[in-house]
């Protein structure tokens, strides 16, 4: 209703899943210290105080309406260890398991913001950027490529920034194959001057919606993993050289040459997708 703070209602939302996979179905009444504790231990620090500061303000509003006489989470428990690491997920995805992913979420409101992170490097923010207008689809020797402009970011609170992480992530990046042509369908099925991910008319969506519509689907890994599985794939499975893709990937080489005289340009990265995907075309059997 607008009486948190943006950021105190996404804090907020953090903190509501741990509760709501371990309480959501758990009767007030029915809420007991063990397992308070138990359900404590399978967390970081953070993640625990954060978790059980609001149970407790939920069973505080039990207390204040009379369905339970005691607030069990007044009770003294011990926090994890302030050593207690939470390691990243890491976790990549294989060109097959990409297009299994793609199966999943056809249709879904953030499927563009998708293709631009699994097949086009985008990071999550850079994902969210596009413009309708700024897909272009061609035929390079035979093989549909979208060229899409990445010229802005969206952060966490939907603000639109043309402040990208560096120099070189403002770029062309380049889809090949059937991610190419739905992404060329998206665009055209909507005005030009939509953003190519949004809210169902036209306005672009942050960072945090994404997310959590993401994890709500239940998929392996977080969604900021699709640019590393894009690295991952275009190296291992389509054999493209490191050389191509640090610069399709936003990254400005660190020598001299890299930072003043090594500027690829879109052409010539929907090359480079093209031949990679022409000796190879890795979507032929995908369901998608």
């Amino acid at each position: 209703d607008g009486e948190l703070a943006p950021r105190s209602l996404l804090q907020y939302q953090s903190a509501w899943k741990h509760v709501a996979a371990r309480w959501a179905d758990v009767p007030c009444a029915q809420v007991r210290q063990l397992q308070v504790q138990q359900w404590i231990d399978t967390m970081g620090r953070s993640q625990a105080i954060s978790a059980t500061h609001l149970l407790s303000a939920i069973l505080d509003h039990a207390v204040r309406y009379e369905v339970v006489e005691h607030n069990p989470m007044r009770e003294k428990y011990l926090m994890p260890s302030k050593q207690t690491i939470q390691r990243a997920d890491t976790g990549v995805w294989t060109l097959d398991e990409l297009g299994d992913a793609w199966a999943r979420v056809r249709g879904e409101w953030f499927e563009p913001a998708f293709l631009l992170a699994a097949f086009g490097s985008c990071r999550v923010g850079e994902s969210l950027g596009p413009l309708a207008s700024e897909v272009e689809l061609r035929d390079v020797d035979g093989v549909p490529v979208a060229l899409v402009s990445i010229a802005r970011q969206m952060g966490n609170d939907g603000k639109v920034t043309e402040n990208l992480k560096t120099r070189g992530s403002k770029r062309v990046v380049c889809v090949p194959g059937k991610a190419a042509l739905r992404l060329a369908d998206i665009a055209s099925s909507m005005p030009k001057e939509w953003y190519l991910t949004n809210d169902g008319i036209g306005n672009p969506q942050p960072q945090h919606r994404l997310v959590r519509s993401w994890r709500d689907m239940g998929m392996e890994h977080p969604f900021r993993n699709l640019r590393n599985s894009w690295q991952t794939w275009m190296r291992w499975e389509a054999k493209v050289p490191p050389f191509f893709i640090e610069p399709m990937m936003g990254h400005v080489g660190q020598g001299v040459t890299g930072r003043h005289y090594d500027k690829p340009t879109a052409d010539l990265f929907a090359e480079v997708m093209a031949d990679a995907y022409g000796a190879s075309p890795w979507d032929e059997n995908w369901d998608v």
